[in-house]
């Protein structure tokens, strides 16, 4: 299930359930879940974003170490179950996330890097996030 459908249900008040079994079925074990129990910012991302020599600095100013980031596709975003970071950064552009999910959004980083009002963006997105 796509977090997106998982968000919907949870918004209805319908319990979501977990497969016990997912090697059964292939769409399911083709996108391995993401370890997020010490993650403090979620970032989906493409993977020339994550090697991008932008990131790093971008992370420090946020003031996160980047051990407790963790980097994903959209597709394994999508199909993430469990518990989301309260911070989810995409280079992306938006992406659906829950109420009490702060989601920032950005162009990728090689736009970013060229884009001194989508970096002022993204600073302000981030500030907003800490009040």
């Amino acid at each position: 299930m796509k977090h997106q459908q998982a968000l919907f249900l949870q918004e209805m008040g319908i319990t979501h359930w977990q497969v016990r079994k997912p090697e059964l079925f292939k769409a399911e074990s083709t996108t391995k879940q993401l370890n997020l129990s010490t993650c403090k910012l979620l970032i989906v991302c493409t993977e020339q974003d994550q090697q991008h020599k932008l990131m790093t600095a971008i992370v420090s100013a946020f003031s996160i170490d980047i051990d407790d980031v963790v980097f994903c596709s959209l597709e394994q975003f999508e199909n993430q179950q469990g518990s989301l970071p309260r911070l989810i950064w995409s280079t992306l552009g938006k992406i659906s996330v829950a109420a009490n999910t702060q989601l920032l959004h950005s162009p990728s980083l090689a736009v970013l890097s060229k884009d001194g009002k989508a970096k002022k963006l993204l600073w302000k997105q981030y500030c907003d996030h800490l009040q």
